[in-house]
């Protein structure tokens, strides 16, 4: 897409720095991972301080206005000399909806849905894969050595499967998810739905379009029922030896990290973090961008709040979720007054 084209989909934008005439852009980058020829979001001064510390080459940013007429000469030659181009909108999060639609119009709209790779010749599946009847592999999808997919799967274009992964009955994968080698897909799972993710303005919820994908590492095992959502422009991800129980949601942009257990009713919202060897309970809940350091544990039914930086190690309890001794404490201190 031509760079001034943005301006006809999002009237306040406005070229601040650089020469956009001519000039071609493929995507949306997120802000933590930026891609060469696309341009990033920057709504906070934190984003940009965050952005400070990454090297890339040839991208570009968008600002939102108030966010630009309180940067000063220094932090506007900065901008200069590390992005391509930069420009500013009214409103980020109205332009994030208005300006992904293009994109994914652009890397969806194309694909085949309908006809079995396989018969158009584009699917690639190992001749040691085995394929149950009544199973859809979709156009471009990779499927390795001694894999197994049983009746019902419905694996979308741009799909790639590792050696050694089984999918189980009625699993749904959705298109650009990638999937390591030995892992376990259990029964009424789907993997890569849109993100639940929304803006509100001109009076309706306007919709924020889902071009990241999913990446799930080796030796994952992700049980019945439970909905991955892909990422907004970077993808949702599961580190490898990760297990994930029934009904377990995990949103949009969400990291979870190596050797973690997630129990059936969990859901972490959007871009949530965790790091390795990091467990929750039946029923955990986990408010969006928390961050959840190496080992922690959420016990049952315990919310961590958005946000929150729970530090290494931690034994999260209650609602909001806090150390667990503080919840036993003031659990034993509401009983003590029930009683007087």
């Amino acid at each position: 897409m031509l760079v001034e084209k943005l301006g006809d989909i999002e009237a306040s934008f406005q070229v601040r720095i650089g020469e956009i005439k001519g000039l071609e852009i493929e995507s949306i980058s997120h802000f933590s991972e930026p891609k060469p020829h696309t341009f990033v979001f920057a709504k906070k001064p934190k984003i940009l301080k965050e952005l400070e510390n990454i090297d890339f080459s040839d991208v570009a940013i968008v600002l939102q206005e108030d966010l630009w007429s309180k940067l000063d000469e220094s932090e506007v030659k900065k901008i200069k000399n590390k992005y391509s181009w930069c420009a500013t909108v009214k409103n980020v999060d109205h332009a994030i909806s208005k300006f992904s639609k293009p994109f994914y119009d652009a890397k969806f709209s194309d694909l085949n849905y309908m006809v079995d790779g396989r018969q158009m010749g584009t699917a690639e599946v190992d001749p040691d894969a085995e394929v149950a009847q009544n199973v859809f592999i979709g156009e471009h999808c990779k499927i390795g050595a001694f894999v197994q997919i049983m009746p019902g799967c419905v694996i979308l274009p741009h799909v790639e499967i590792g050696d050694y992964t089984i999918v189980y009955p009625n699993v749904n994968i959705y298109p650009f998810t990638k999937i390591g080698s030995h892992c376990r897909i259990h029964s009424g799972t789907v993997i890569g739905t849109d993100g639940f993710g929304y803006n509100f303005f001109d009076g309706a919820h306007q919709k924020v379009w889902h071009i990241g994908g999913v990446e799930i590492g080796d030796d994952v095992e992700i049980g019945c029922n439970t909905m991955i959502d892909a990422g907004t422009f970077s993808p949702t991800r599961i580190g490898d030896s990760s297990r994930v129980d029934n009904d377990v949601q995990l949103s949009h942009n969400v990291q979870v990290g190596k050797h973690n257990i997630i129990c059936g009713k969990t859901g972490l919202a959007g871009s949530v973090t965790t790091e390795d060897y990091c467990a929750f309970g039946a029923g955990a809940g986990v408010a969006p961008s928390a961050y959840l350091e190496q080992g922690s544990q959420v016990a049952a039914r315990a919310v961590v709040s958005e946000n929150a930086r729970v530090p290494k190690g931690s034994v999260m309890a209650g609602h909001p979720a806090r150390p667990l001794k503080e919840w036993l404490k003031t659990q034993a201190t509401l009983r003590g007054l029930a009683k007087k």
